[in-house]
């Protein structure tokens, strides 16, 4: 099962260095609702920006409505806002705990099938990362904080 996030349905509509998620028919790639708005409000954004013309607004709105018709898209329902409520061990914006959430309950009602969790998004890589699951896609370790060095022994007494 593959899980996969805006970002990753954005690379395919909009195809960019790196690697791209697979999407095989025989395969089940899952989302959540969320994805709907935010991939709609992405190819409006390049509409705006003028990235887009009317006539590649249009084709690019097919395209999206055609790769979202691939996924089975789970409901933000109740467990998935408990479960993106509940802490995370890294700080984590609301629509990343929403995708992360929703990943682990789908990957718990599949009975602990394995998930790739697709994402270029190296903060949401991270948050998902730090609750077990396999990600695809982005590099997590660039979103990690710097390390903090360590003390170093200082005598403060003068010589």
């Amino acid at each position: 099962m593959k899980y996969v996030d805006a970002s990753a349905i954005l690379r395919v509509l909009f195809p960019e260095p790196g690697p791209s998620v697979p999407l095989a028919a025989s395969e089940r790639v899952v989302s959540s609702q969320l994805i709907e708005v935010e991939t709609f409000r992405a190819v409006d954004r390049e509409r705006l920006l003028g990235h887009l013309d009317d006539t590649e607004t249009a084709i690019k709105r097919k395209e999206l409505a055609d790769l979202l018709a691939m996924l089975h898209l789970a409901p933000i329902d109740a467990v998935v806002i408990e479960r993106a409520k509940s802490s995370f061990a890294v700080n984590v914006r609301a629509l990343d705990a929403i995708h992360v959430a929703t990943a682990e309950v789908l990957v718990t009602e599949a009975g602990n099938e394995p998930l790739e969790f697709w994402t270029h998004d190296e903060r949401q890589a991270l948050a998902a990362l730090s609750r077990g699951l396999t990600v695809l896609g982005a590099s997590p370790d660039k979103a990690a904080p710097p390390p903090v060095p360590e003390e170093e022994d200082v005598d403060a007494s003068p010589d």
